[in-house]
């Protein structure tokens, strides 16, 4: 981060970094920094969506009416768990939804300084919630568009 960061960018990064308690820290260090070494990154990425399928398994949503009330659901879920917040939206031109995630936990760990291994476990919490969701499309996956300090952005289309 740099003085040309947005003040809500580092907001984010900030409570990213401060939602994960320190009897954590060490070891989800020492558990992603085992998996580089023993797995390639498409390798962690696919075992961390799965991780974070059975996160959207343990943590079950209703059906939802809205994309508000989704939304709603969604923040009371991540705010039990401490992992942050969302916003969403229609890209209806791309024909997508735009989930913003904020201060989902951060932990640097080996070359990974922003933390950004914790996209593919969003990944996958993210698609097994919307997997469970009326009308559901099996075809429809959530990938990370982008990361940043304290924010990772999925977009939920046709792969």
């Amino acid at each position: 981060m740099n003085e040309n960061t947005p003040a809500d960018a580092m907001t984010a990064a900030y409570l990213a970094r401060r939602g994960v308690s320190g009897q954590w820290r060490a070891f989800l260090r020492a558990l992603v920094e085992t998996l580089d070494a023993h797995l390639d990154e498409a390798g962690r990425a696919a075992l961390m969506r799965i991780i974070g399928r059975r996160m959207a398994e343990a943590m079950k949503l209703r059906e939802a009416d809205t994309l508000l009330a989704f939304e709603a659901q969604v923040n009371e879920a991540l705010a039990g768990a401490e992992w942050g917040f969302c916003r969403l939206a229609v890209d209806t031109e791309a024909r997508r939804l735009v989930i913003t995630h904020q201060a989902a936990p951060a932990i640097a760990a080996g070359q990974d300084a922003e933390g950004a291994w914790i996209g593919a476990v969003l990944e996958g919490l993210w698609s097994g919630w919307l997997a469970e969701q009326p009308g559901a499309d099996p075809a429809m996956a959530a990938t990370v568009a982008t990361t940043a300090p304290g924010e990772v952005v999925l977009h939920y289309a046709k792969g």
